[in-house]
């Protein structure tokens, strides 16, 4: 099966603020299994985003997770995409002879 890209983006915010600096991590899963597999990490911009891109098999239905784990000044906090379809790109060729 093929594999292709997927761009994964979290943005944590605290009261409608972006909060930077702080470290997001990253999970997926195939969609009705229970273990997820790790996407990597990602640090949060000035805008609050976190972004990591990860190579899936496809075409697949996936969950993906984000989560911040808290620390001294912010409370743990996550965020899901259930039931995520990640389809096979395709190209298509036309070619045009004259009769």
């Amino acid at each position: 099966m093929p594999a292709r890209n997927v761009q994964l983006t979290a943005t944590l915010t605290s009261d409608g603020t972006p909060v930077s600096g702080k470290t997001i991590s990253f999970y997926y899963r195939v969609s009705g299994t229970t273990t997820w597999t790790s996407a990597g990490t990602g640090t949060t911009d000035a805008n609050g985003n976190a972004t990591v891109t990860v190579s899936l098999t496809v075409p697949q239905t996936y969950d993906f997770r984000a989560e911040f784990a808290g620390d001294a000044d912010y409370e743990a906090s996550y965020a899901e995409v259930l039931n995520y379809k990640v389809k096979a790109k395709t190209a298509i060729t036309l070619t045009a002879t004259p009769q």
